[in-house]
């Protein structure tokens, strides 16, 4: 009974607020409009944050540039493997292609590695996060401007206002400069982790019900959606092996290092891939796909919280 508990405090909350956002938009409780505003709320606010917190207390060593240089290579290995396998299907939809690499963390993985390790242990998956998020943010974006005719300087301009990258940066160069350490005696540093985690306290809830209000079924693109999803899961799952024999052949993983790794592989796309279509075909193929693709993250993590505990 007491395993039976164990679970349903982590798969319970998951489950509720997936489908009050699914309930939330199917009796359009809440606007798109209102959507964005959350989803804003989320990418300009908790999530920056949060990875500024957790990035100015972390401690640094050789093994985070380790951790960072795998996500980003890996990042680029994905993106290639997809275009050699997505070449044939280029007919069905040209967008499957970019479906094999990114990985939405920010929007789904920490939520999700927060229910299984609490957050007090985010900072194993930030740290294997930031490689992914320069590589999405440089490769990936550079990727889906090119094929919609914008240069690699409209790349960078897409990311210079996002917050996230800049607010790892900025927390990591303070912790390495020394500056958490030297304003730990005064309780400034811990005051600053405590705003911090105030304003990405609510950020787990409404990360689930902005993704279950995204959760669209179309029978038209379900074919479409599952090649996606066969793609991805073949793809990752290799890139994942690689990650953790490689990192795991420098350094020893504790658990939470090795789940933070599984978790980030276990997210869908990112969701910028709506944003990068040209028809309303190839938006609607992505859209499937990225619903299908979260639907199939869930059930694999429900999964491993059941073989967890």
């Amino acid at each position: 009974m007491q395993n039976i508990v164990s679970i349903l405090k982590i798969v319970l909350p998951l489950i509720l607020s997936l489908g009050i956002g699914f309930y939330a938009r199917k009796r359009a409780i809440l606007t798109p409009e209102a959507i964005d505003g959350m989803k804003t709320f989320v990418m300009k606010f908790a999530l920056p944050a949060m990875l500024f917190g957790l990035f100015f207390t972390a401690e640094y060593s050789v093994s985070i540039l380790l951790f960072a240089a795998t996500m980003f290579t890996l990042g680029f290995v994905g993106l290639g493997l997809g275009f050699l396998i997505g070449k044939p299907l280029e007919k069905r939809s040209p967008m499957l292609k970019f479906m094999t690499s990114g990985w939405e963390v920010g929007m789904l993985g920490y939520a999700l590695y927060a229910l299984l390790y609490g957050t007090e242990n985010l900072r194993y998956m930030a740290l294997m996060d930031f490689g992914q998020v320069l590589f999405v943010f440089s490769g990936f974006v550079a990727a889906l401007n090119a094929r919609t005719g914008h240069s690699f300087k409209d790349s960078v301009k897409s990311l210079l206002p996002n917050p996230v990258p800049w607010s790892m940066l900025a927390g990591a160069i303070l912790s390495i400069l020394g500056v958490s350490r030297a304003l730990e005696p005064s309780g400034i540093t811990g005051l600053i982790t405590s705003v911090c985690n105030f304003i990405a306290s609510p950020l787990s809830c409404i990360i689930f019900i902005v993704v279950g209000y995204g959760i669209e079924f179309s029978k038209k693109n379900i074919k479409t959606a599952a090649i996606s999803v066969l793609m991805r899961t073949l793809v990752c799952g290799v890139l994942c092996a690689v990650a953790l024999l490689f990192i795991g052949s420098f350094i020893p993983l504790s658990d939470p290092m090795r789940w933070a790794i599984i978790i980030i592989f276990l997210t869908p796309a990112p969701f910028i891939l709506t944003m990068y279509t040209t028809t309303e075909q190839e938006r609607a193929d992505v859209s499937m796909s990225l619903s299908l693709q979260t639907i199939v993250s869930v059930l694999a993590f429900i999964g491993i919280a059941i073989f967890k505990l």
